[in-house]
């Protein structure tokens, strides 16, 4: 008896399990399924706005980048400058007493500058060559200047006055007056007061480096020394002996056209 009903619950057993699912049975499958699924997404969907929390937290903890302003520079600063330009000078164009044949000559300027800038305007000292084919003059100034607050292109307009002495005038200057079989030409020299303008156009690279064209004109009042006269080998014509370079002092007034580059930086304190 127990047989027989062991084996009719192992037939019923298999029987359900090859009868497919009712409709019922697959909807609630499905649910599960769709749940389960939905369940996962919104677990996703959580994990990822904790994570961008998170690094929202992390930006809003971390300082703050300051980016470089060029248009703004520091009110105080000590500036450093350099210059580099073409230069037409002419020590008598104005007026010439010099006793030279001939003045003027074309040649490169080259200096450096240094001094104070409290926020546009600029006090300082400079020192230029004027290298030419003909003479080479040097310059010892004070300077005094105003940049109009202009970016990223500055504006820069200054004046300038000084001392300028020759280091060397070449021969050619005053050939003239050389007797013939010269050996040793006499030493000629010139000084003066300089006093001179520039406009320069800066370009603010950074809030420290600035680099620009400038234009600039000074006019030199020039006093000549008398000179020896030259040892020749022939003895000095009476002509030479008396020739205005000999027997007197002179005197000009010139002038120096220049045109070129000026690089500066600042340093800047409170």
């Amino acid at each position: 008896m127990s047989f027989v009903l062991a084996l009719g619950a192992g037939e019923g057993e298999a029987f359900a399990q090859q009868t497919p699912p009712t409709q019922e049975q697959k909807d609630k499958a499905g649910a599960a399924e769709g749940t389960s699924e939905e369940e996962q997404k919104k677990e996703e969907q959580k994990t990822e706005e904790e994570q961008k929390t998170e690094e929202a937290t992390e930006e809003a903890a971390a300082p703050p980048k300051q980016a470089i302003d060029t248009s703004v520079e520091s009110p105080k600063a000590i500036f450093f400058s350099g210059d580099f330009a073409f230069t037409r000078s002419d020590l008598g164009l104005i007026s010439d007493k010099t006793g030279f044949d001939k003045t003027g000559a074309n040649g490169l300027l080259y200096g450096l500058s240094a001094g104070l800038r409290l926020k546009d305007v600029r006090l300082g000292a400079r020192w230029r060559v004027y290298d030419t084919t003909e003479s080479t003059l040097w310059s010892f100034a004070l300077s005094a200047g105003y940049g109009l607050p202009i970016r990223p292109i500055s504006p820069v307009f200054s004046a300038h006055v000084g001392y300028v002495f020759d280091q060397h005038i070449e021969e050619a200057l005053y050939r003239r007056s050389l007797p013939p079989g010269t050996l040793m030409p006499p030493n000629v020299e010139m000084r003066g007061l300089l006093v001179g303008v520039d406009v320069n156009a800066s370009y603010w690279v950074t809030q420290f480096l600035r680099i620009g064209a400038f234009i600039g004109a000074d006019v030199m009042f020039l006093h000549r020394d008398q000179a020896t006269l030259p040892r020749s080998i022939y003895g000095i014509p009476s002509e030479f002996v008396s020739n205005p370079l000999y027997t007197g002092s002179g005197s000009s007034i010139g002038l120096n056209l220049n045109a070129g580059l000026r690089g500066a930086f600042d340093i800047a304190f409170k």
